[in-house]
């Protein structure tokens, strides 16, 4: 009776991790299922963000040190499959144009990212940004994870005190489908190409040296 009272133990303990190893790869699964072309990485941190044109948000990302990636794609909205450009063009996807951009967290913080990101739109309108209108360019901000959360909340906040209102959605990740190839860093492939953001901005990205996310803000008084 005492064997089987240890096998049956064993055999509990052995069903138990195998249980839970599947468990954590179902939840790492899960967890990039929103954007199956990302690949999670140890120390690095990523954030999807609209800004208008993606052409533009791309480059200036990629200006920024420490950003290792920025990828253009369409973000949380609504197709049978990955859609196309001219199907988002239609402004009835709901899908935003949007770039993946990836990080490493100890050269940058999510703060300074975001930031820059405020500082090259008009986060007070509503689907458009330069010369560019339509749903595809409604402003956007879209995180994976709670503490990328809480940045993103803190950050909107500080820009509220400087522009009031804000007209930039922001929320979780719904779903990400990476733009046709063409569209990959396009600026790069055509320097001449329209772009909402300035070259004066693009140059100021490469200069960031101050992180904000080093620094907490005083409080208002």
């Amino acid at each position: 009776m005492r064997k089987i009272l240890v096998s049956a133990l064993l055999a509990a303990l052995i069903i138990t991790a195998v249980l839970t190893a599947n468990g954590g790869e179902a939840a790492k699964k899960m967890e990039t299922a929103k954007d199956a072309t990302y690949i999670k990485k140890d120390g690095a941190g990523v954030i999807y963000l609209a800004g208008g044109c993606f052409w533009g948000m791309e480059k200036y990302m990629e200006s920024i040190r420490g950003v290792t990636s920025a990828v253009a794609g369409y973000a949380n909205g609504h197709s049978q499959g990955r859609p196309t450009y001219e199907q988002v063009c239609t402004n009835t996807t709901g899908y935003r144009e949007t770039v993946r951009v990836e990080y490493d967290k100890s050269k940058t913080s999510l703060e300074k990212l975001l930031y820059g990101f405020f500082s090259v739109i008009d986060p007070t309108i509503r689907d458009r940004q330069g010369n560019d209108r339509g749903s595809q360019y409604q402003s956007g901000i879209y995180w994976t994870d709670t503490d990328s959360a809480a940045a993103v909340k803190r950050v909107a906040a500080t820009e509220e005190k400087r522009w009031g209102k804000l007209a930039v959605e922001m929320k979780p990740l719904e779903v990400f489908w990476e733009a046709e190839e063409y569209h990959q860093n396009y600026l790069t492939k055509h320097p001449g190409g329209y772009c909402h953001i300035s070259g004066e901005e693009l140059s100021l990205a490469q200069k960031m040296v101050v992180d904000p996310g080093k620094y907490k803000r005083p409080s208002d008084e």
